[in-house]
């Protein structure tokens, strides 16, 4: 089998060097794109600290308060189409007891009314400009190296023919040992949305900036991308939890993506990835976007 290595190199590096390395990863030729030190990591702490001051996420070494955990996102759970009811994405243990509290609209977890959605993405919208109102915005970075990477498209935050616009992004707190077992994400092969018009879009990326790591000892919680993307056959491994085994027996390739707090990474989300969860002192915390791709559009829309 070919080699099969990420971009990996310092931002200013990565950017310049990486020539149609978005086409690269569309077609799973490269698993991800990783740009390290693109935020200063004093940064992503004053960040994490005015969060908590804000009160838009609460200190771990308190015991939750009822207002975080009345809107935390359960383990596992997204919405399909039309549903008003969660998914559940694998069939074992639902009740974990692990939160995450997300600053920001989630397609799709909030997707199944568009009126809903649209008008909480604006509320959303509001608290970024306040938050980084004269303040370094790391929303401005991600869509800035989506720019310099595409050589020459626009990243926009993406919005409907009608002019409603989406969530620019999301900050995503996860307690406890939060986990993502093996998943993809899609708009249109999961989620099923093809009534919002990111669901046009042939490929569909994810982009992470890590703010704070969970650690434990000398462990810390990252990111697994999986030389597999999702197709029909793939998804009854993923639904029963038993794609580890299929992956050990078709000799599928991995690669654990080893991030510090400031590092910025890009990846398709076709691609079976998780997150194993670590219960460290601290959450795990990110700003995250998913991005919209197609070669013959100048246009790349980012959401959350």
């Amino acid at each position: 089998m070919d080699d099969w290595t990420p971009i990996d190199a310092p931002i200013n590096e990565g950017l310049s060097d990486s020539v149609f390395s978005l086409e690269k990863l569309a077609r799973g030729e490269i698993p991800a794109i990783i740009l390290r030190n693109a935020w200063q990591p004093e940064i992503c702490q004053s960040l994490v600290d005015r969060l908590i001051e804000e009160d838009l996420l609460y200190d771990p070494h308190v015991e939750i308060p009822e207002k975080f955990r009345a809107v935390a996102i359960p383990e596992g759970y997204f919405k399909k189409g039309a549903d008003t009811d969660a998914s559940y994405a694998w069939n074992t243990n639902k009740d974990t007891g692990r939160t995450r509290i997300d600053i920001g609209s989630s397609l799709g977890y909030r997707g199944s009314n568009p009126d809903d959605f649209f008008s909480h993405a604006s509320e959303s919208q509001a608290i970024f400009n306040r938050l980084f109102d004269n303040n370094d915005n790391p929303i401005e970075l991600i869509y800035g190296a989506l720019e310099r990477l595409s050589r020459g498209k626009r990243a926009v935050t993406a919005y409907e023919p009608d002019g409603r616009q989406y969530c620019p992004a999301i900050i995503r707190a996860h307690y406890d040992g939060y986990t993502y077992k093996p998943h993809f994400d899609s708009v249109r092969l999961r989620e099923k949305r093809e009534n919002y018009s990111v669901s046009a879009f042939e490929h569909q990326f994810a982009g992470i900036l890590v703010l704070q790591n969970a650690q434990r000892g000398d462990r810390s919680a990252q990111a697994i991308i999986h030389r597999c993307l999702w197709d029909p056959h793939v998804d009854p491994h993923i639904q029963d939890g038993t794609f580890h085994d299929y992956a050990e027996a078709n000799q599928i390739d991995k690669l654990e993506v080893c991030l510090e707090p400031g590092d910025l990474y890009f990846f398709n989300t076709r691609s079976i990835h998780e997150v194993p969860g670590l219960d460290g002192e601290l959450p795990r915390i990110v700003v995250a976007v998913f991005i919209g791709f197609s070669s013959d559009r100048e246009e790349i829309f980012v959401w959350s």
